[in-house]
């Protein structure tokens, strides 16, 4: 499950002021129905941002990029790369990589030169060894953190129970009166966990989400909530309004209707993501 930049309590609240606690009793399949639209608008912004070719957004996600060799001593990652847990470099298709260390063979760097992270370039800078990508289909695989920004912040909701017996439960019971809201991506310990139903303190999750390991967690444990870039949350919301307005007024949401006042803009969706997100689109370094 891919981060979702906004969550239901949030877009509430845009859609009125106060709204998280107004629609706070409103039905399971309404809310299921606003987070299915957060969901889908955080997908179009990656879409149009062009930031990853191998799924990866505004928020962190743990895996394995593998790419070709060309000869080279530079590798256009085509991801965000926020840290690396393993690198290696073999010489020839289905040949014995070799394990490249940070600084000493190689160097991580952004479009601007090193300022990252996340970085988007590696360099074997020619003073250890390997001097170059070798030739051949998937000669370089590269395990690590990628996304655009790793953040979060602490949460007072804490897990009260419900997580310390295994690693499939799809439930756990919160502290009292959880701050937490569907759309919200978790870190409880190491693992993420995707919040996609609350119901009083009985919280519903996907388990492991993006690529992080299931483990078991000890009642009172921690949670902390991750935060995506203000420009991106922004941009979510403005996509979900709009989308949610047309669902009363009609798809070219110039009308108003129900929750929505009436508005005169005709901006579509793209247009929307480019001026919002215009310095984060990687458009031509896909």
């Amino acid at each position: 499950m891919a981060h979702t930049y906004a969550t239901v309590a949030e877009a509430n609240d845009y859609i009125t002021s106060g709204g998280a606690t107004k629609f706070a009793t409103e039905s399971a399949a309404i809310v299921a129905l606003k987070l299915a639209i957060l969901e889908s608008v955080s997908r179009r912004i990656d879409s149009v941002c062009h930031r990853s070719a191998f799924g990866s957004g505004f928020g962190p996600r743990i895996g394995t990029n593998k790419y070709d060799g060309d000869g080279s001593n530079s590798l256009l990652l085509r991801d965000d790369l926020l840290s690396t847990s393993a690198f290696t470099v073999a010489s020839v298709t289905g040949g014995t990589g070799v394990s490249p260390v940070v600084d000493t063979d190689y160097f991580l760097a952004t479009p601007d030169g090193y300022t990252g992270p996340p970085y988007r370039t590696i360099i074997l800078h020619g003073q250890g060894s390997p001097t170059y990508f070798g030739l051949g289909y998937r000669t370089v695989v590269v395990t690590g953190t990628w996304g655009y920004g790793n953040v979060t912040i602490p949460s007072t909701t804490t897990v009260a129970s419900g997580l310390a017996s295994g690693t499939t439960a799809t439930t756990f019971t919160t502290s009292a009166t959880p701050t937490i809201s569907p759309g919200h991506t978790l870190k409880v310990e190491s693992e993420q966990v995707y919040l996609y139903a609350l119901s009083s303190t009985t919280a519903t999750i996907v388990r492991g989400a993006n690529g992080s390991t299931a483990a078991t967690h000890a009642n009172s444990s921690a949670i902390a909530v991750y935060q995506y870039d203000a420009r991106v949350h922004d941009v979510c919301l403005r996509l979900f309004m709009r989308r949610w307005k047309a669902r009363d007024a009609g798809a070219d949401g110039t009308s108003g209707g129900l929750d929505i006042p009436a508005q005169t803009t005709t901006e579509g969706e793209d247009l929307i993501i480019r001026r919002g997100l215009s310095d984060l689109l990687l458009l031509g370094q896909y």
